[in-house]
């Protein structure tokens, strides 16, 4: 037990110890000049008591302060990364939706470049053909009318 429970536990014995006062119902008479000493007494030790709950609800309210500024602070180190994590995800998808369309853009290019070369190319060969036909026809006929004069 400390200083100030044995003072206090002194105090309640002078109390006890009390003679009744008469005519005066539950009033009673104590020693008023050992009362006030042992009050002197608890004066004199509840400062360093004081001090020390004191200290102790300072020190509670300081530890706590930290605590929540350290929590404060992971949960906005934890809200950054995943804003990053969701912006680096969002920049996967942009990128992936940006190269398939690139690639979609590429397919349907290179159909429409085939299909205009094979059209093309299929024209140069019509014009040929008619152009070799009348080659054909000239070189026959030139040929006929050589057998001719023969």
């Amino acid at each position: 037990m400390n200083k100030i429970d044995d003072i206090l536990d002194e105090m309640d014995d002078v109390l006890d110890k009390a003679k009744p006062f008469p005519f005066a119902g539950d009033k009673k008479v104590a020693n008023t000049d050992r009362l006030r000493d042992l009050v002197d007494d608890v004066r004199l030790h509840l400062p360093s008591e004081i001090k020390e709950a004191r200290g102790i609800a300072f020190d509670k309210e300081r530890i706590l302060n930290e605590a929540k500024e350290k929590a404060d602070a992971i949960i906005r180190q934890a809200e950054k990364r995943a804003a990053a994590m969701v912006m680096q995800d969002t920049i996967v998808q942009e990128a992936k939706k940006k190269a398939l369309d690139i690639l979609t853009q590429a397919k349907t290019n290179a159909t429409k470049i085939t299909k205009d070369a094979n059209d093309y190319t299929e024209n140069l060969m019509n014009k040929t053909e008619k152009f070799m036909a009348v080659v054909l026809q000239d070189v026959r006929k030139t040929k006929s009318s050589m057998r001719d004069k023969r």
